[in-house]
Parts: C-alpha cells; structure tokens; sequence
C-alpha cells in the first residue's frame, strides 16, 4: 500500500501505466478505487496517479475541518514524493474544485486542467439553490418535496 506523508497526514495513491503523468482526483467521499472504469483505458498512454483524499479510502482522516487548499497541499505532496514535475489535472465534483485550487497555488506543476461536473465555489453555488428551495416550496429544484400542504 504506497502510502507518502504530506504534514502530518499519510495520502494512499496508486501510478499505473507510462508516459505523461495524469493525476484523478475524485470528488467528495469518493476514492481512488472510484477510477476502476477509467484506469485502465488512461494508463494505456499516460502514467496515472489516482490518490484517496484525506479523509476517503485508505488516506488517513484527520478530525479537522478540510480546505481545498489543504487537499491541494496533500496532491502537491505526493507529486513531489513521486518525482513529478508536472501532470495533466483531472479532477470531477470536489475533485475539480481541488484541481482548480491545485492550479492557482502551483501553476508551474500543470501541464493541463481537465475539470468535470464541477464548480469554482461551493458554498455560494448551493446556497442560491438552497435559497430557491425555501422561497418556492414546490421548486423542480427540489423535487417538490417541500410542496406546501392544505
């Protein structure tokens, strides 16, 4: 189990396959485990690290609250254990959000950003939406759970 200690904190990652490196990030509570499908059709041309945030699968889980800088930190990491100057980013969900982070805070270690169903901030994207569930209560947003009754 290829383990590497970023801090104070052990981040499991896997690297498979040749070639340019290509990191997966999953998104929230997801592992790398999550990247079964696309492992091996990935590694077929590029060197793939797939790594378990702190806190998922076989990375530790601290009892603190997490930042996208912090798991941003923990990828940095484990680039730099593993010798890699400069990878392709993939990063989907929460994964995309760290990737985006990853990219402001070490540019020159970005061959590419690929992002996938994700967002720059969380919090004010599912704050307007909670904000439009509560002023229409029968919102398609919702799913009309919250429909009004009498």
């Amino acid at each position: 189990m290829p383990t590497v200690e970023v801090g104070d904190v052990n981040i499991y990652y896997e690297v498979h396959g040749k070639g340019e490196a290509l990191v997966l990030i999953m998104g929230l509570g997801g592992s790398s485990a999550w990247w079964f499908q696309q492992v091996p059709v990935f590694s077929r041309e590029f060197r793939v690290i797939a790594f378990d945030n702190r806190g998922t699968g076989q990375s530790d889980k601290p009892d603190v609250s997490y930042t996208m800088d912090m798991m941003a930190g923990d990828l940095n990491g484990v680039l730099e254990a593993i010798d890699v100057d400069a990878a392709h980013i993939f990063g989907v969900s929460m994964g995309g959000m760290i990737a985006q982070h990853f990219a402001l805070n070490y540019p020159q270690k970005v061959a590419s950003l690929i992002l996938g169903c994700t967002h720059a901030v969380a919090r004010t994207v599912w704050s307007r939406i909670w904000r439009q569930c509560r002023l229409s209560l029968t919102s398609s947003a919702c799913g009309g759970r919250l429909r009004k009754k009498g």
